[in-house]
């Protein structure tokens, strides 16, 4: 992995994971699926990796370009514009889930999840030039939203059967779902991301030499990030629809790990090959 592009692998998955987690669990709220200490500690943790990103983004300096990377920085002003957005809409959120005021809540929730959308567009349109497509590109990081924060808000809701028995099944089935179908569309994805031509092969020290499909990083970004989260989150479906809660919790801790280092390799693959793998 390029050095100079940590800053930016750091600051994608960051936003991936604040927005993802702030979709799914408004989503789960709306539908009444979810108690208000569940969106209080959501609410928590969606906070948290939006002022990283930011600290991470402002860490960065003047300098913001990428050695050999070619990144449409004409598009930095606009994703900082809406990163500070959800940032402000996320923090409502959080007073307002702490008040439980739901109203609020669900209204905050669903503006700072569209505030994150709109982070993910521009974060895009920052990184996008030297891949396939912007297209493909902005799929593979709504996606990996929908994967990383599912798994990690999916996990988080397992604990509450821990203290509460009595709570039906049917949310855990269907966030565990959920999981398993994102993945699917995400490793669709990797395959298109793998053998489609890029527009530009960047020219860093980690790019001289790779073969993407002879890269070891590639087949662990597949078995760890996607195949093996794939089995352990089909697995917790499973054991949900027979409330085997702590088995499709610990299941969960799995594929959330998985799903986590995949995402790290897949960043760095596309720093360094400028594939959206």
């Amino acid at each position: 992995m390029n050095g100079t592009s940590l800053p930016y692998t750091l600051i994608i998955l960051l936003v991936e994971l604040a927005v993802g987690s702030l979709a799914f669990a408004v989503v789960a709220d709306a539908r009444a699926m979810v108690t208000r200490g569940y969106m209080k500690m959501a609410a928590l943790v969606v906070v948290a990796p939006v002022v990283f990103a930011l600290w991470t983004y402002a860490a960065l300096g003047a300098d913001r370009s990428i050695d050999g990377y070619a990144l449409n920085e004409s598009w930095l002003t606009a994703f900082n514009a809406s990163l500070v957005t959800t940032l402000v809409l996320s923090a409502l959120l959080l007073v307002a889930a702490f008040r439980e005021q739901r109203g609020a809540t669900l209204l905050f929730g669903a503006a700072g999840a569209t505030a994150g959308l709109v982070t993910l567009v521009t974060l895009t349109a920052v990184i996008a030039p030297p891949t396939w497509s912007y297209a493909g590109a902005l799929a593979s990081l709504v996606v990996a939203s929908a994967v990383l924060g599912g798994s990690l808000m999916a996990m988080s809701w397992g604990h509450w059967y821990l203290t509460n028995s009595g709570l039906p099944k049917e949310p855990m089935e269907q966030m565990s779902l959920f999981v398993v179908i994102a993945l699917g569309v995400q490793l669709v994805l990797v395959v298109i991301g793998s053998v489609l031509p890029v527009r530009e092969v960047p020219l860093t020290d980690a790019a001289f030499g790779v073969v993407l499909g002879r890269n070891p990083a590639f087949w662990l970004r597949i078995g760890v990030g996607i195949v093996f989260p794939l089995v352990t989150a089909g697995l917790a479906w499973r054991s949900a629809t027979i409330r085997g809660m702590m088995s499709a919790t610990g299941l969960l801790y799995l594929a959330t790990g998985g799903i986590l280092a995949g995402e790290v390799l897949a960043r760095g693959l596309m720093f360094a090959t400028a594939a959206t793998v």
